[in-house]
């Protein structure tokens, strides 16, 4: 669950495209057509949660079969769990608070941090976890219908 959430850190940060603030003279701005960005980067967080989650999911239908029922509880605290640690690592990896970025002159342009600044994007997490551990499931019950152990 900590490297899953880790390594999604990881790859949110490198995937992520943040708003970029412009530098002028009464100090720096977001413009609107800029503020997309901030939209793209849970947008981004979202989809690389999704993927791991799925893939979480899948891993521990195959791997905690047999613990049934409980595997449930398990993924939803594994996922939960997993987002809030790649949303940390991604904002230490990410770039700093444009207001902090010292020695910019007119017309740079610096990067706003990567945030998530509402609840549904780690709710996605567990959403897509559960997908993939009860598509997995059911590929195995099917499996083993047909093919019974004997």
């Amino acid at each position: 669950m900590l490297l899953l959430g880790i390594a999604a850190g990881v790859v949110w940060q490198q995937l992520a495209s943040p708003a970029q603030w412009q530098v002028r003279e009464t100090g720096i701005v977001l413009t609107e057509a800029a503020s997309t960005g901030s939209f793209s980067v849970i947008v981004t967080f979202v989809a690389v949660g999704a993927v791991a989650s799925l893939l979480l999911g899948c891993f521990l239908a195959v791997t905690l079969r047999e613990l049934g029922w409980v595997t449930t509880p398990v993924l939803i605290a594994a996922t939960l769990v997993a987002g809030v640690v790649a949303w940390r690592v991604g904002v230490q990896l990410g770039p700093p608070d444009p207001a902090t970025v010292r020695g910019l002159s007119v017309g740079d342009r610096v990067p706003s941090e990567l945030a998530v600044d509402t609840v549904w994007p780690f709710l996605i997490w567990p959403i897509f976890g559960l997908v993939g551990l009860i598509v997995t499931t059911m590929l195995a019950a099917a499996r083993d219908e047909q093919h019974p152990r004997e």
